[in-house]
């Protein structure tokens, strides 16, 4: 996600820096306008949209990932990496749940969507098994560097297949799509305010050396817009605790979201690209949009576990 990008207003004279306001904002509005139900929609109805989507930004994200690490110098297999991924997020998804948690609106979808789960949808351990048995197997048959392609083979689909695969697992609890709302929402909240806060007041760099426009004025500003939100949410969505634990989530989320941000901003730096696709033409790829989200809802869901292991 974007986060907290600024120019140094300093240096910018104050009508062109009031009219770089007004345009950023209007078009993150319009983009919201136009992501937001593209994503919530499928999110709510689940089953065979919700797999769609998934599936969908899996494949994507992945191909992405692997595009920065071939521009390193790396050299992963994409055609047992995106499968790999792709097996790994569908992991998650147990037809049972599958068929409780889906809103029916297309009735006749429901049927080969819960056929095609029993086919491809394997334990977790399963699937990294069988993904480490082949990345190994192909590997030795590959003469220049082979612990390179495993490494990155690996790394890429274990990391978006398994995050991704959470998302799934707490849309599958009870009330779950309040759950995935509160997450993209909170961390969509704390994105928001600390780009804006950036470059309103943004001066002090907070980590120049991955992400030299970030500042400690956005990121704070958006730590406390992401609590703000998680104390709203949790008073209007039938989440858990109220809305003091919702603003303590909220501020962890912030947190994080920030990190999430980080981590694809260290890959995209080491490796020497802008923006980790072209996906969204003049807003980057996938990963870019996803980036904090990767942390945030994930942790979201061991909370849930946490929660309902030792205080239920």
């Amino acid at each position: 996600m974007v986060a907290c990008s600024t120019n140094n207003p300093a240096t910018v004279p104050n009508g062109a820096r009031l009219l770089q306001r007004e345009i950023l904002l209007r078009t993150r509005i319009i983009a919201a306008a136009i992501a937001i139900p593209i994503v919530l929609i499928p999110i709510y109805l689940g089953g065979f949209w919700g797999l769609l989507l998934g599936v969908g930004v899996t494949v994507i994200s992945a191909l992405e990932m692997y595009h920065m690490f071939e521009r390193g110098g790396y050299h992963p297999s994409r055609l047992i990496g995106v499968p790999w991924a792709v097996l790994l997020f569908l992991s998650g998804w147990d037809p049972v749940q599958v068929q409780r948690s889906s809103v029916s609106v297309t009735g006749w979808l429901t049927v080969p969507t819960l056929q095609l789960l029993k086919i491809v949808s394997f334990p977790t351990s399963s699937i990294l098994v069988a993904g480490f048995l082949v990345t190994l197997t192909y590997c030795l048959f590959i003469h220049d560097n082979p612990v390179n392609t495993w490494i990155s083979t690996s790394v890429v689909a274990i990391y978006l297949g398994v995050m991704l695969g959470q998302i799934v697992s707490l849309r599958f609890f009870d009330n779950g799509f309040a759950y995935v709302a509160f997450g993209l929402l909170v961390t969509w909240a704390n994105d928001s305010a600390a780009f804006f806060v950036g470059i309103t007041i943004g001066k002090h760099k907070i980590f120049p050396r991955l992400s030299p426009k970030k500042t400690w004025e956005g990121t704070i500003g958006g730590w406390i817009a992401a609590a703000a939100a998680g104390a709203f949410l949790a008073t209007v969505l039938p989440v858990r605790n109220g809305p003091i634990f919702g603003a303590f989530i909220g501020v962890i989320a912030g947190v994080l979201a920030y990190f999430g941000d980080l981590s694809i901003s260290m890959i995209k730096r080491q490796f020497g690209v802008k923006d980790s696709g072209t996906f969204f033409r003049g807003h980057g790829g996938m990963l870019d949009r996803l980036d904090s989200l990767l942390f945030t809802l994930p942790f979201i869901h061991q909370s849930m576990l946490f929660y309902e292991r030792f205080f239920t």
